[in-house]
């Protein structure tokens, strides 16, 4: 947490606690915030230059979302995820993916295709040398990209929701060389599914394709 200031940047379109809300919730994601950690409201409003209520308010939004936890002579904490949360978090993001991809393979255009054809290429490329970091931002393009096309703003606003969980789950799955390898097998067959307009096998591989996630990602628990 030692980079907590230096990072944080004010804005005057935002209210400081909603900054420092999405600033705190950025650092659990990316994992720079430890399952477990101590959050002092104290010590974060010092590194802030702020007070402690914007910083209190942030908190307990982040309490609400799930994300940390008072605990009895510990204060609040990052609470992490549970084996329980990992598979409803799944099986929700599952359901609307599923939605998503029948109406993307009705209007996706040829421009969209072609975007997709080319992450499929850097990922070929990135998981060929197992660079996991590049293959991770083109894997999370290519699922944007997907997404997007579905053209319904409501359900792209409820999958966005559940993005940032999918994006920590997925840094955690691809560190297997196994896992790269059948999720870019994965991402191939789902391309040409839509390249071909087939609602039902894009649906039932992008089903296929989550499961097959989650099951990498429950073997962490074991």
């Amino acid at each position: 947490m030692e980079s907590f200031g230096e990072t944080f940047e004010f804005s005057h379109l935002k209210p400081i606690r909603d900054l420092i809300y999405e600033h705190i919730r950025r650092m659990i994601f990316s994992g720079e915030l430890k399952d477990g950690e101590r959050l002092v409201e104290k010590d974060l409003a010092e590194r802030l230059k702020v007070s402690r209520t914007p910083v209190r308010e942030a908190l307990r939004k982040l309490e609400t979302e799930g994300l940390v936890v008072h605990l009895p002579r510990k204060g609040v904490v990052v609470k992490g995820f549970s084996r329980e949360d990992v598979i409803e978090i799944y099986s929700i993001r599952e359901a609307l993916e599923a939605l998503a991809i029948t109406y993307t393979v009705k209007n996706i255009t040829g421009a969209e295709l072609e975007k997709l054809r080319e992450c499929l290429e850097l990922m070929r490329r990135h998981t060929e040398v197992d660079d996991t970091e590049n293959l991770f931002r083109a894997s999370q393009e290519f699922n944007d990209i997907l997404i997007k096309s579905c053209r319904m703003p409501r359900l792209i606003d409820l999958i966005s929701t559940y993005q940032e969980y999918l994006a920590r789950f997925r840094m955690v799955t691809m560190k297997s060389r196994e896992r790269k390898l059948s999720a870019l097998k994965e991402h191939e067959e789902i391309f040409k599914a839509v390249a071909e307009r087939d609602v039902e096998r894009a649906e039932k591989l992008v089903r296929n394709h989550l499961r097959k996630a989650l099951e990498t990602y429950l073997k962490t628990f074991d």
